[in-house]
């Protein structure tokens, strides 16, 4: 049996929703195999001496605090890539005359339909990568991690008050102790280490 025959053999055997879709969207333009690879840039390593972070979130008042970076690498956002030659049916994209986001052609309900629908017929990867999709699920799942908050990938447990704002109090508490030795000496030139008052014994 030759493939184009095992291919169309398997096509016929797909419900008629299926059929119509690849039809109008060619696995070999639309599929997440033709994709490129997913790569997240290469990130210094950071130095040995460095601290180790802390595992709270900083608080927004505290001192040094940085907002993360909207356009940071995300592994989630990665997968949903859309050809410019040949947009994803399944993504918004911007109009290039007013640069308005135009809606994916495909809503997230026929989405939904559509991916389970080629889940049960082992299809799902000639389907364009969405939001709907098992891939971008799981690894959203992981960045986001599990009902509790600081599971993910990359995130912090928001802590207490006093554990957030604890970096800042112990540098300053740092500062003083170095500040230590020159405020006793500049207490006891000023006359205040003479004299201590003994109490008589009872």
């Amino acid at each position: 049996m030759s493939t184009t025959t095992a291919a169309t053999g398997l096509v016929s055997k797909l419900p008629i929703r299926l059929r119509n879709f690849f039809a109008r969207y060619p696995p070999q333009i639309y599929s997440a195999a033709v994709r490129p690879p997913v790569t997240e840039p290469e990130t210094p390593a950071p130095a040995s001496e460095e601290p180790l972070p802390s595992p709270y979130t900083p608080n927004r008042e505290a001192k040094g605090f940085k907002k993360p970076d909207p356009k940071a690498f995300s592994p989630s956002k990665a997968l949903l890539y859309s050809n410019p030659e040949h947009p994803n049916p399944f993504l918004p994209r911007k109009n290039f005359r007013n640069g308005k986001w135009i809606s994916p052609p495909i809503g997230l309900r026929r989405q939904a339909e559509l991916v389970k629908l080629a889940i049960k017929y082992n299809v799902e990867a000639l389907l364009p990568p969405g939001r709907k999709s098992t891939e971008y699920k799981e690894t959203r799942r992981a960045e986001r991690g599990l009902a509790i908050k600081g599971t993910g990938v990359g995130q912090k447990v928001k802590g207490h008050k006093w554990e957030r704002t604890m970096e800042a109090r112990l540098e300053d508490r740092r500062k003083a102790m170095m500040e230590m030795p020159e405020m006793i000496r500049l207490w006891k030139q000023r006359g205040h280490g003479r004299g201590w008052r003994q109490w008589p014994k009872r």
